[in-house]
């Protein structure tokens, strides 16, 4: 199943994230990282940085078949 994590480069997002994967699971991260970053998350994990006020781009990420 494919999972989107809002705030997945975060302390408790990496940790999510890197759960769902061991799980079997698609990470996508969506996040700003200007409280995260990069290196916390697991290398499988997609990372889309974008702003959860900028509906333009959260609106192709849920419309796109990544």
């Amino acid at each position: 199943m494919k999972i989107l994590v809002t705030r997945g480069a975060g302390c408790i997002g990496s940790v999510v994230s890197a759960e769902l994967l061991k799980s079997g699971h698609k990470v996508i991260v969506y996040d700003n990282l200007s409280r995260g970053h990069r290196p916390a998350l697991p290398e499988a994990a997609l990372l889309i940085v974008g702003d959860m006020a900028d509906r333009e781009t959260l609106n192709a990420v849920f419309q796109s078949q990544i």
